[in-house]
């Protein structure tokens, strides 16, 4: 393990496939590894023990919850927050070193992330233009209590790692892909929601065309091929379904009022 006053920590579920990967990798930069898992049944536990990760044990509470009690959890004060599918390049690594090892006012940190579907790096679309707050002070802030896409905020200024920090390995095959945008279409359903917000008849339609116009086109993902394409019709069937799923909800709740 690393010097550097650094808890690597990870919330698991059947992460088997690319956590060996991950963690060779973050090994060379952690003081420890922390991993809260919620019940796995493949190899992941046995990955994790033969790379000394601490392993909490602890039942599905939901992203927010279960990201802050491996925060909680960490030993040192700065966190670097990884999923198990994604994985530190050397650049990120030397990245991280130079930021702890000098002062700053900065209390969190952004890496630029690049996704690798069907064995090759994803440049343009929606996917290109990715950034995840993952490198933070935890005596500055608290992640939120958002059912999907849960965010830390922090009370100090934030900043962003250059180059590409991490490689996100999240999908074998586009049956993946559908599986993951029905499932988060579902929660963002439910957070539109929770926020009390109005979900009009037209608004599946135009925030699905947006979201393709985006990816395919504005933001080039037509350069991407098949792939590119794939994630921009899936992109915008999970825009499509969020709202749909919400307009339908909404609808039965005042059918039973």
């Amino acid at each position: 393990m690393s010097s550097l006053p650094l808890s690597v920590v990870y919330i698991t579920l059947n992460a088997e496939r690319h956590l060996n990967s991950s963690l060779e990798k973050v090994k060379t930069i952690a003081a420890e590894i922390v991993m809260v898992d919620c019940g796995s049944r493949d190899q992941t536990l046995s990955i994790a023990k033969a790379h000394d990760v601490r392993i909490i044990s602890h039942a599905w509470q939901g992203f927010s919850a279960q990201r802050q009690l491996a925060v909680d959890s960490a030993r040192h004060e700065w966190i670097l927050m990884l999923d198990a599918d994604e994985i530190l390049t050397d650049a990120g690594i030397q990245a991280i070193s130079n930021v702890l090892s000098c002062t700053s006012a900065v209390g969190s940190y952004f890496l630029r992330r690049r996704s690798v579907f069907h064995g090759r790096q994803i440049c343009h679309g929606d996917w290109a233009h990715d950034r995840v707050l993952r490198l933070f002070d935890r005596r500055l802030g608290h992640y939120d209590n958002s059912l999907v896409h849960e965010a830390w905020h922090s009370s100090a200024p934030s900043d962003i790692l250059p180059d590409i920090c991490l490689l996100h390995y999240s999908y074998a095959n586009y049956a993946e892909l559908l599986d993951k945008m029905r499932r988060y279409a579902i929660l963002n359903a439910e957070q539109v929601l929770q926020k009390r917000r109005i979900s009009r008849a037209y608004m599946p339609m135009t925030h699905a065309f947006w979201a393709f116009f985006r990816a395919y086109f504005l933001r080039l993902g037509i350069l991407d091929g098949v792939d590119g394409a794939a994630i921009a019709w899936t992109t915008a069937l999970g825009a499509f379904m969020k709202y749909a799923i919400a307009r339908e909800m909404q609808l039965q709740d005042k059918e039973n009022s």
